[in-house]
This record gives structure tokens, sequence and C-alpha cells, in this order.
């Protein structure tokens, strides 16, 4: 009798003893492991370490999670330059985002999301949202977009001089601006478009880099087994995330495989 109740402590201990062992398991897994990922990236960009970037982030993943943030963003500064045009704008808008905005998306892309670009974002101090609006209107006000057609900020009016007609546009995208306008020419006001030009937001005035910690994150959720979400805010005491981290385990390790800003 005695020997089966030893048994049976024994067995009890047993058990206890193994679920202690898988919390603490799953602690590290999905706690200390991602933690300790993200510690890794935040000196990479602290020491600007390229190659410890590269390990602990993958850029392709994170360039397919920004494309809808981009291309809404693209969509509406087109949008808004073509409106500006009036109806030579409008008669020629859906021609003019279908052949523009991919370009401009694919370009904003290709430049923000690069280690050497996350680097100067981080020693900029800017958000991650500032930094793609400034690219977006250097994009689609550049050659890559619809020159100086008309590209204005939303908290900015027009002004300026020299700008390119809605007819020179159409007949580069190989329209007949004549017959879809009528004979008109349809241009817009030009602008300073240059003023939110990435060179400018992301300058470096040797001020200090955010010095993220627990308190910077403001919620965190499981996006699947094998994947976390984030919310991060640059300022610990902000209540709400400006953008949404995701880490995956992939390739035996945690890596950040998707931003988002909200």
């Amino acid at each position: 009798m005695s020997r089966s109740r030893g048994k049976s402590v024994f067995s009890l201990l047993k058990t206890r003893s193994l679920g202690t062992i898988g919390v603490l398991a799953a602690g590290a897994f999905y706690v200390a492991w991602p933690l300790y990922a993200g510690y890794e990236i935040k000196s990479s960009l602290d020491s600007q370490n390229v190659a410890g970037l590269n390990a602990h982030i993958d850029f392709p993943s994170v360039r397919v999670s920004l494309r809808p943030a981009v291309t809404e963003r693209v969509e509406a500064v087109l949008t808004d330059a073509l409106k500006r045009a009036g109806a030579a704008g409008g008669a020629l808008g859906d021609q003019i985002k279908a052949s523009i905005a991919p370009r401009i998306v694919d370009g904003v892309l290709a430049v923000l999301v690069t280690p050497e670009m996350l680097i100067r974002l981080h020693a900029s101090g800017k958000s991650l949202k500032e930094a793609l609006e400034a690219m977006v209107m250097e994009r689609a006000s550049g050659a890559q977009g619809l020159g100086g057609f008309a590209i204005v900020a939303q908290e900015q009016g027009p002004g300026g001089a020299g700008q390119r007609g809605i007819d020179e546009i159409a007949n580069a995208l190989g329209i007949d601006a004549d017959t879809v306008l009528g004979g008109g020419t349809g241009a817009a006001a030009a602008s300073e478009a240059a003023s939110g030009a990435p060179a400018e937001l992301l300058q470096v005035k040797g001020g200090k880099t955010p010095d993220y910690g627990i308190g910077n994150i403001k919620h965190f959720t499981f996006s699947g087994p094998l994947g976390l979400s984030f919310g991060i805010a640059r300022d610990p005491k902000a209540r709400k995330p400006e953008l949404t981290a995701d880490l995956t385990f992939v390739d035996g390790s945690w890596k950040l495989t998707g931003l988002v800003p909200d």
C-alpha cells in the first residue's frame, strides 16, 4: 500500500516537473528568444551593422508587408495630383495611375526596405510612416512618376512654375491627348515637391536615437503557431503603437518579417 502511494506521489511530481519544463521551454521560445532577436536588431541599428540586420530581418517579406500601405499612399498622391489638373486629369486618371503607380510602389519599397535605409531612419529618429510619405512624394514627383506634374503634399498648396502639361504626360504614355481631352492641355499648378525628400527627412543631426525597451511594446499577439505581432511606439508613454512588427520563426531563428505603419 505504501509502495503504491509512493509511486503515485513520484508520478505526480514527475508530471509537474515535465509541466514546469514545458512552460519554461514555451516561455523561452515565445518570449525570451523573440525579445533577444529584437535586441539584436536594435544593436545592429545602433552599430550600423548591415550584416546583423540581414541576419535578423527577412527583407523580401518586409517589402511584401509594406506594399499595401505604400500602394494606398501612392494612389492617394496620384489621385490628388490628377484632381488638381481638372477635367484633363480626370480624363486620363485611370490610364496614368495604371501605368505609373506600380512603378512608384516598387521604387519606394526597393529604396526604403534596405539595411542602409533602416539604419539612416533609426539614426534620424523619424518614423517609418514619415519616411514612407517622403519617399512616395519624391518618387511620384520625380522621373519615376509624373515628373513635376501637380504632386503636392496634402498640407501644401499650389505654387511655383515649370509644370509639364497633361498632354505631354499622355503622349509619353502612348495616349492621344487631343482625342481624350478634346484639344485641351489641362496643365496644373506646380509645387515644391522636393520639400519632403528623404535626404532632408532622414538627415542625422547628432541627436539621440530612440532607446527601445519593454515600455515601447504596446501590444502583443500571436499571428500563428510560429508568428508574433508587436505593436511598437517610439515614445514609451504613448498609448497607441505607431507600427506593428511581425516576427516569424524561419530558418531556425526568429526574424522580422513584417512592418505595418498604424
